[in-house]
């Protein structure tokens, strides 16, 4: 699609400067550009304006003049959407840059929940939390330097403490969301006028209507999320495995016992990555002492085992799973620790070098480069299906099976593949990803280290590989919808209304919309809805 011309009301301009600030108002094409972009490589309209709001009456008063225009509005956060859950899809667009919004409003350690603006990111909530010896159950994605709280709320994402704590929707007890009209909507227990925002569920659970929409609903302005204790003490594990299936069925296995705050599989592509970069796979054996002190004969029968299986080199590393147990005692999370090895071991892993899980907990919101883009600066484009556990191990075949029947076709383009596999508590995902050389573009290049935005900002554009890996994307969906995957952000990529098998359950939500969202102007064609 083309950038569309928009006449603009002047007026509108004009008063949109005088709510947020002249500097705050973007009407330039580049600058249109640029935030009209997500990592999809779909196409999309480019906005008409970017607006960026620095307070939640701001926030109101803009939606209000725009949607009183016939603008539609779309919220942006961080920008890591690939499924073009902020993208336009009418030029007669505003978007919202939601950044400005990064205060935390409130820690109620008593309580235990916090109050923070959605255009917050995940990291700096982590650092103004950390001191006071709290955290929220789950702490957010790998991509949290960028990420903001209504991102992940509106996407559901899971990463840092999923595996206990599922995804960031069982971690969101209230929300304030700004309807079309500018209407500010309180959910949970904020809502009744003598209490605060300590309970989710206060009648019927309105929240859960603005987690997961991607948007549809309205814009989120401030959400309420519970908080736990730090866990003091911390393990972390990883193992070796020959084959997918084997890997698969350990984790699931450690999945169903709820003891692993993350747990996360590589394939042969992520491992080489790793080495690349110079994280080495060697031969470890890092908890066999502490088993052996914590678990007395049982320990030492597991530790003579892994004593065994730790002597062979690990030249090559086909599967490789990690994991961090969590708890408030050393004692609990090595005793955890040593219940997912007895797994491991069962069924056929070899313990390694634990340091990955170390890393990525020693820095968990570092640079999004080695996610967004390969070793040597391809595009990055992922899909994923989310399934019950039961499931786990037939999704894994079928996605090895699927890209065997393609592996002509990707070898011809030189285009690479990989997948990792991860849990939130009794849910299991499989996200595969496809590489390629293509133009990065403004947006991608924006979030990586100056040194490597140089190296490849040359890389010339690839259409006709970017066709294919579309249509590849397309038919992987099609096939774990086909195995009753769910997803998470959903967007306006993912199917969803084709997929209920209750047609009161689409009407139901179209009801939602209707009520809050009549003329339709709030993120149009997100989860289908127009």
């Amino acid at each position: 699609m083309n950038d569309q011309a928009v006449l603009l009301d002047e007026a509108l301009i004009s008063k949109l400067k005088q709510i947020v600030g002249n500097d705050h108002v973007l009407t330039e094409h580049k600058d249109r550009e640029f935030y009209s972009t997500d990592l999809s490589c779909r196409d999309r309209e480019v906005a008409a304006m970017v607006v960026q709001p620095g307070t939640e009456g701001e926030l109101s008063s803009s939606v209000e003049a725009a949607t009183k225009a016939g603008l539609a509005v779309i919220a942006r956060g961080g920008g890591m959407s690939y499924t073009s859950a902020y993208t336009p899809e009418r030029p007669d667009t505003m978007l919202l840059d939601m950044r400005r919004l990064d205060k935390v409003l409130e820690v109620n350690t008593e309580d235990m929940y916090v109050v923070v603006e959605c255009g917050c990111t995940w990291m700096t909530l982590y650092e103004t939390l950390k001191d006071k010896g709290v955290r929220t159950p789950y702490w957010g994605p790998l991509s949290g330097k960028y990420a903001t709280i209504g991102g992940a709320l509106s996407q559901n994402s899971l990463f840092h403490g999923s595996g206990v704590h599922g995804t960031v929707a069982d971690s969101v007890i209230g929300v304030r969301v700004v309807l079309p009209n500018g209407d500010v909507l309180q959910t949970g227990s904020a809502a009744q006028k003598h209490s605060n925002g300590f309970w989710r569920h206060f009648g019927p659970d309105i929240t859960g209507i603005f987690t997961a929409d991607t948007g549809a609903f309205g814009v989120k302005s401030v959400a309420t999320l519970r908080l736990i204790e730090t866990p003091p003490s911390t393990a972390y594990m990883a193992f070796k495995f020959d084959t997918l299936a084997q890997c698969l069925e350990a984790q699931v296995r450690i999945a169903r016992l709820n003891i692993a705050s993350e747990c996360y599989m590589f394939d042969p592509y992520y491992n080489a990555g790793f080495e690349r970069q110079g994280i080495t796979f060697t031969e470890g054996l890092s908890i066999v002492g502490k088993v052996v002190r914590k678990r007395g004969l049982k320990g030492m029968a597991t530790a003579a085992k892994m004593a065994v299986t730790g002597k062979k080199i690990l030249k090559d590393v086909p599967y490789s799973l990690h994991m961090t147990f969590d708890a408030l005692t050393d004692v609990v999370a090595n005793e955890h620790q040593e219940f997912a090895a007895e797994i491991c071991l069962e069924e056929g892993g070899v313990e390694m070098d634990n340091t990955l899980p170390q890393i990525f907990r020693a820095e968990p919101f570092g640079g999004v480069r080695t996610l967004l883009l390969g070793p040597d600066g391809e595009l990055w484009f992922p899909v994923h299906g989310f399934f019950p556990l039961s499931r786990a191990v037939e999704a894994g075949a079928a996605t090895e099976a699927w890209l065997e029947t393609k592996r002509p076709l990707l070898e011809e383009y030189d285009i690479k593949t990989s997948y990792l596999t991860c849990f939130a508590g009794p849910e299991f995902v499989i996200e595969p990803s496809f590489y390629w050389r293509d133009k990065l573009g403004d947006f991608r290049l924006s979030l990586i280290e100056e040194e490597f935005a140089e190296k490849w900002k040359d890389i010339p554009e690839d259409v006709e590989k970017r066709k294919i890996v579309l249509q590849l994307r397309e038919e992987l969906r099609d096939l774990f919808d086909s195995l009753g995957s769910c997803h998470l952000q959903i967007g306006k990529y993912y199917e969803y209304s084709s997929l209920m098998n209750n047609d009161s359950l689409w009407k139901v939500l179209n009801g939602v919309k209707d009520v809050l969202d009549p003329d339709r102007k709030i993120n149009p064609g997100s989860l289908g809805l127009r």
